[in-house]
């Protein structure tokens, strides 16, 4: 019945699906291996877990300062556009950042990455429901995170080969500063390449609800409620950021691993992840839009929890698991605040959800990479555990009707 139901979902899809398809596949890829190598390049300079954290916090608040006034941009200039502008900037930051090694001149720098990437990645949820049908939309978005996690695999794996094929090509160590800056100099031609695919005219659906539906709401909403929609998203914020920009540290550090292991544990969970944003569509099937992604956001909590076993196979394990739920579950709250929001605001409501996500991400990178040099890991994994439990509760309670309806 998914296979049918799939089948005949995929038969109506218009070609400016499938290149933001294309487009979040490549850019994915060039997220995978700047956030694999960016921390092990920091380590090359002699700056420890708790700058790490601090550069995260940095691109982070970046998304959180600036999101509403990209919100407008993307609502103003279209969001098209603004995906265009936010690669734009996107990898000329990144071709500056890897010119400077001081702190003073390199943290600017990461707030400039910072901003573009939250203009890029927010302006594709509304560009997106603007291609879609109300009734695709748990299926594409699925698909749409799909393309951008699952990419992960090859960015994961092929990005922990890089410093070592760099360092082989200039004579030098494969942890050496040099062989670290070429091997992230594929960040930026990535970045150049993920535009392409957005070039051009894409037309919006002129109905995107299914006839007998309930229509779209037109009245604005009042920024509160958009606040509320995007409660959400500021726990799966403070849960990321307080494991995810030291994953590669908690691998290497907890059980000595290389950079190419570290990035094949990477690579896996990146599949996890793939498989994730194509499992939520039939959970939401059966359960509601609503229920599916409380449901699914609530497993992260145990997976996250599993990584306290000190023992590598069972870390691994938890950390997939982890990946799994959470793809699963926030194409769906994107999708159920997209149903709800008046394409108007769309861009608002999705630079809302990645404000306070961003807050939440910037805070907690901030204080867990000072937390770690003092106690570890323990306490950081306990914390993002509470903050899916807390995350699950605020979807199951959003204040949006009709969420059975697909």
């Amino acid at each position: 019945m998914v296979a049918v139901r799939a089948r005949a979902t995929r038969g109506k899809i218009s070609p400016p699906v499938w290149r933001i398809l294309l487009h979040s596949s490549v850019f994915g890829l060039a997220l995978s291996v700047a956030d694999l190598l960016f921390n092990f390049y920091l380590v090359s300079l002699g700056y420890t877990a708790a700058t790490a954290g601090l550069f995260s916090t940095i691109g982070r608040a970046a998304g959180m300062l600036l999101g509403i006034p990209l919100g407008l941009l993307i609502d103003r200039a279209g969001a098209q556009r603004a995906i265009l502008i936010g690669l734009a900037v996107y990898s000329a930051g990144w071709v500056l950042m890897l010119q400077f090694t001081s702190l003073w001149v390199m943290m600017p720098i990461q707030f400039v990455i910072g901003g573009a990437y939250i203009l890029a990645s927010s302006a594709v949820t509304p560009l997106l429901a603007g291609v879609t049908s109300d009734e695709q939309r748990a299926t594409i978005f699925g698909w749409n995170a799909s393309a951008s996690l699952m990419v992960g695999l090859v960015g994961s794996a092929v990005g922990g080969l890089l410093p070592s094929l760099a360092a082989g090509a200039i004579h030098v160590g494969p942890q050496d500063t040099a062989a670290y800056r070429i091997a992230l100099t594929v960040v930026v031609g990535l970045s150049v390449i993920a535009m392409l695919p957005v070039i051009g005219r894409m037309p919006a659906l002129t109905a995107d609800r299914p006839v007998g539906a309930a229509p779209a709401p037109t009245i604005p909403l009042p920024m509160w409620m958009l606040a509320r929609y995007a409660l959400a998203g500021l726990m799966l914020g403070l849960a990321g950021g307080a494991f995810l920009p030291f994953q590669n540290l908690f691998f290497r550090n907890t059980f000595g691993m290389s950079d190419a292991a570290v990035g094949a544990v990477l690579a896996w969970t990146a599949l996890s992840m793939g498989v994730g944003g194509l499992l939520g569509a039939p959970v939401a099937a059966r359960l509601g839009l609503r229920r599916a992604a409380a449901l699914l956001r609530l497993g992260c909590a145990p997976a996250m929890a599993l990584m306290l076993v000190p023992s590598l196979v069972p870390a691994a394990i938890g950390f997939f698991l982890r990946g799994l739920f959470m793809a699963a579950s926030f194409p769906l709250n994107d999708a159920l605040v997209m149903r709800a929001t008046p394409p108007r605001q769309r861009g608002m409501a999705t630079s809302m959800m990645s404000v306070l996500w961003a807050g939440g991400w910037a805070a907690a990178a901030w204080i867990s990479g000072i937390a770690q040099e003092r106690w570890g890991f323990t306490p950081v994994l306990i914390f993002a555990t509470a903050c899916y439990v807390v995350s699950a509760l605020a979807i199951i309670t959003l204040p949006i009707g009709d969420e059975d309806r697909q």
